[in-house]
C-alpha cells in the first residue's frame, strides 16, 4: 500500500492506494494485480488435529511439515517441530533446501505421545529456520493461503503451521466400519484416528460385495440425493442388518423414507421436508439421554451430560418429524420455546441387527474435535461390540 500525503489549501490529506503491477493475457488484456510481500518460505502442518485416546502406553501419531519456496532464489535451512507437554518428535528436524520458486517439500515427523499423557489439548507447532544471505537464521511458522479468481483481485492471507493435538479420555474396541460417502463429510477421517479400519464403499461393494465384514456401516450425510447405487442397494443394506449388521444412517434430505426398516415421517405438515425447522440450532441446548441405561450410553464410554459440552454451530438438523413405535428414540433436545424432539437419534432393533437414524451433527463436531461428539459416536460404532 503506498501512502501520499496531499496538501491542500494548508490540510494534509493522505491517499492511500494499494501498488499494482500490469500484464497481459492474451484472451483477457491487461490485468492489474496487487503486489504483496509475502515469507520467504510458506510452512504448512497436516493434519492440523489429531485425535489420541489416553493410555499407558506411548503412542505414535505422523504428521508432514511442507515447505514451500516463495523467494526467486534458493531457499536452504532446517525444519522442526516446536512441541508441548512431553511430546517429542521423530527426527528432531531434518534440512531442506529448495532451488527455485515455488518448489516445496514434504518432511514427515513422527510425533510421540508419552503414555500417562493426561486428557487435555497439546500443541504442535511446524517451523522453519532459513539461512539468510548473512548466515543468519529467520525462522517461518506460517501458512499462506491464496484466493485467486479471475473477476476479484487476488487475495492472501495466513494461518499458522499448528496442529492441534487432543488426547481424550476415550475407550475403543476393534470395529471394522464400511462408509457409504454421501455429499463429502470429514467423518471416516474422524473414525480412523479412534484407531478403527474404514473402508470406502462404492457401487460395486454396495451391488454385489461382501458386508458382512464390517461391523459397522455408516451412510454420510445426504447419501440419498448424491448416491442412486445406495438408494438403489438399500435392500441389500437391510438384509445385512438383519443378518446382525449396524447402519448408522446420518441426516438425509427430501423424502428419503423409503430407505427406513420402519415407517417415518421427515415432512411436516404442509408436506415439505421439516429439516429446515425440525432441528435444533442452539449448540448448547439441553440434550436429554432418555435411556441412561441403554448400551449406546455405555459401551465403550460412559456418555453423561458433560458429552454434550463444547459443541459448535448447532446440535442436529433434519430430525424425524414421527416414527414408528418400533424406533426407540435415544436423545431429547430442542431449542428454547419449540417443542420436544426426540427425533434426532433413533434406533431400531431389525431381525439380529440395528439400524439407526441419526441427524446428531457429527460431520461438524468430529472435524471440530468435540471429545463428547467423539466419545458418543464412538459408542453408535461399537454398539455390536456391546455386551
Amino acid at each position: 500500500m503506498a501512502h501520499v500525503k496531499v496538501n491542500i489549501g494548508g490540510t494534509y490529506i493522505t491517499v492511500s492506494q494499494p501498488v499494482q503491477y500490469r500484464f497481459a493475457d492474451a484472451a483477457r488484456g491487461e490485468i492489474r494485480r496487487e503486489i504483496n510481500v509475502v515469507p520467504r518460505v510458506g510452512v504448512n502442518l497436516e493434519p492440523d488435529l489429531l485425535i489420541v485416546p489416553t493410555s499407558d502406553k506411548p503412542q505414535v501419531r505422523l504428521v508432514t511439515l511442507t515447505i514451500t519456496n516463495n523467494a526467486s532464489g534458493p531457499a536452504a535451512g532446517v525444519a522442526s517441530l516446536n512441541l508441548g507437554g512431553g511430546l517429542r518428535s521423530s527426527p528432531a528436524s531434518a534440512s531442506f533446501s529448495l532451488k527455485t520458486k515455488g518448489d516445496k517439500i514434504s518432511i514427515p515427523f513422527d510425533v510421540t505421545i508419552p503414555g500417562g499423557t493426561r486428557a487435555d489439548e497439546y500443541l504442535i507447532q511446524g517451523r522453519a529456520a532459513v539461512v539468510g544471505s548473512v548466515s543468519q537464521q529467520t525462522q517461518f511458522g506460517m501458512t499462506l493461503n491464496t484466493v485467486a479468481y479471475p473477476h476479484i483481485q487476488t487475495h492472501r492471507y495466513y494461518t499458522p503451521a499448528d496442529a492441534h493435538v487432543r488426547v481424550l479420555d476415550l475407550k475403543t474396541v476393534p470395529v471394522n466400519v464400511g462408509y457409504i460417502m454421501g455429499s463429502g463429510d470429514d467423518v471416516p477421517e474422524a473414525i480412523r484416528q479412534m484407531g478403527m479400519n474404514v473402508t470406502m464403499l462404492g457401487e460395486k461393494d454396495l451391488a454385489s460385495g461382501d458386508l458382512s465384514k464390517f461391523d459397522t456401516i455408516v451412510v454420510g450425510v445426504r447419501a440419498f440425493e448424491t448416491r442412486p447405487d445406495f438408494v438403489g442397494n438399500n435392500a441389500r443394506l437391510l438384509d445385512y442388518v438383519k443378518n446382525g449388521g449396524n447402519v448408522i444412517v446420518q441426516y438425509q434430505r427430501g423424502n428419503w423414507t423409503g430407505i427406513a426398516p420402519f415407517p417415518v415421517n421427515t415432512q411436516d405438515r404442509q408436506g415439505t421436508t421439516a429439516g429446515s425447522i425440525n432441528r435444533v440450532v442452539d449448540e448448547n441446548a439441553k440434550v436429554t439421554i432418555l435411556d441412561p441405561a441403554d448400551p449406546a450410553f455405555n459401551f465403550p464410554n460412559k456418555i453423561t451430560d458433560a458429552d454434550f459440552a463444547g459443541w459448535v454451530q448447532e446440535r442436529n438438523a433434519y430430525n424425524l418429524v414421527t416414527f414408528d413405535p418400533q424406533y426407540k428414540p435415544l436423545l431429547e433436545s430442542h431449542d428454547a420455546g419449540e417443542q420436544e424432539n426426540k427425533g434426532g437419534l433413533v434406533v431400531a432393533k431389525v431381525g439380529k441387527g440395528t439400524w439407526m437414524y441419526c441427524s446428531y451433527s457429527f460431520f461438524r463436531q468430529l472435524p471440530a474435535g468435540v471429545p463428547g461428539a467423539y466419545r458418543l459416536f464412538d459408542n453408535l460404532l461399537s454398539l455390536p461390540k456391546a455386551k
